[in-house]
């Protein structure tokens, strides 16, 4: 576009609405200038544009945190497998999760005074089938609900996951010596939050001690770290998609009985995001024996 006067305008359509005006050349490096002062609009634009999202105190990884809690990884509390307990699971189970954060904008929350927290409830259900004698496949599909003043709906999430046993050995002598256990899991997951669809996908290493009596009722306390990586797509023009990872810390403890078809657990998980809150929960599970 150009003035009145023929000279050339380049708008800088950045956080600032800059426009760089230049007088009318008629030598032939007249159209070098005009690139120039375009080139120079869009920097000076893209730098107020940083400047004003560092203004907003957003902290470092904390879109990559919303997105997770559009998935299972981060919404729902680890599920203690037959892999990770250390014994054979011999039909299918069924095992139902509830995960709640009290706020998840807390890392946005001023250094005084209140503001408006907004809580998340997700509840799944898993079906778990057995995979040779050490493995576990399973599938999740479940539901995460932001609640706070102008919140509505619940958003689906789903994930597949896997896990196989890598070692199991007794700590001590006799029938009640204690029984550690590693093993190696995965997930993948999708869901949305925040208007960004989310894939993911998690790699970790849990591992369990199992006390009590092997016949009996066994207290197991397990931890799940772990690393995922995410990919976002966002519906919204103009906002950018994320391409992230994040360490992730899991873990509880498991009440099982190997002649009880049902099993408990309490969990709970962690995103590793300066200021966040750690994800609290419950788990209950039929069959697999």
């Amino acid at each position: 576009m150009t003035t009145p006067t023929g000279a050339p305008r380049c708008a800088a359509h950045a956080a600032l609405s800059l426009e760089v005006v230049t007088p009318s050349f008629s030598a032939p490096g007249s159209a070098r200038r005009s690139a120039l002062a375009c080139l120079l609009a869009l920097l000076v634009g893209v730098t107020g544009s940083r400047a004003r999202a560092q203004s907003l105190g957003t902290p470092p990884g904390y879109a990559e945190y919303l997105a997770l809690l559009g998935t299972p990884a981060a919404s729902l509390p680890p599920l203690p497998t037959y892999t990770i307990i250390g014994i054979v699971q011999r039909s299918p189970e069924i095992a139902a999760r509830y995960g709640y954060i009290p706020d998840i904008t807390r890392p946005l929350a001023p250094a005084t005074g209140g503001h408006a927290s907004h809580s998340l409830d997700s509840f799944g259900l898993t079906g778990i089938l057995p995979v040779g004698l050490g493995g576990t496949a399973s599938v999740t599909a479940g539901i995460s609900n932001e609640r706070c003043p102008g919140c509505s709906g619940s958003r689906f999430m789903a994930s597949a996951a896997g896990d196989y046993r890598l070692l199991r050995t007794a700590i001590g002598s006799g029938t009640d010596a204690m029984r550690l256990t590693m093993a190696l899991d995965g997930e993948a997951g999708f869901g949305r939050f925040m208007g960004r669809t989310t894939w993911t996908a998690d790699l970790g290493v849990p591992l369990a001690l199992a006390v009590g009596p092997p016949a009996s009722t066994q207290i197991i306390p397990f931890i799940t770290p772990s690393i995922a990586v995410l990919s976002t797509n966002s519906a919204t023009a103009g906002a950018s998609d994320l391409r992230a990872g994040r360490a992730l810390l899991g873990g509880g403890v498991a009440l099982f009985n190997p002649k009880s078809i049902l099993a408990a657990s309490v969990g709970f998980q962690y995103v590793f995001v300066a200021k966040t809150q750690m994800q609290i929960g419950v788990g209950l599970s039929v069959g697999g024996r």
